[in-house]
C-alpha cells in the first residue's frame, strides 16, 4: 500500500537515532512540522497508549495504530 510506504518513510525520518522507535520529543517535533502543536505531556500520553513493549518509545506499528485511531475518521 502506497500510504504505508509514505508513513514508513516519514517514520524513518522522525527516528533520527535509527533505533526503530520514536520518543515523545521526536514525535512532538515531527507533529509541529505539520503545524500540529501539542504539549509534551499530551505527546507522552500518545506514546504510552501505543508503546506496546513499554520501553518509553513507539514503534512503527504503534504509529500506524495511533494514526488509525485519531486520524482515520477525518479522511
Amino acid at each position: 500500500m502506497e500510504s504505508t510506504a509514505i508513513l514508513k518513510e516519514w517514520f524513518e525520518l522522525v527516528d533520527s537515532d535509527k533505533i526503530g522507535s520514536i520518543t515523545a520529543p521526536q514525535l512532538k517535533r515531527a507533529l509541529a512540522v505539520g503545524n500540529l502543536e501539542f504539549p509534551l505531556s499530551v505527546v507522552e500520553q500518545m506514546i504510552r497508549m501505543y508503546d506496546f513493549d513499554r520501553n518509553g518509545a513507539m514503534s512503527f506499528e504503534g504509529v500506524i495504530n495511533l494514526l488509525l485511531r485519531c486520524c482515520l475518521p477525518f479522511f
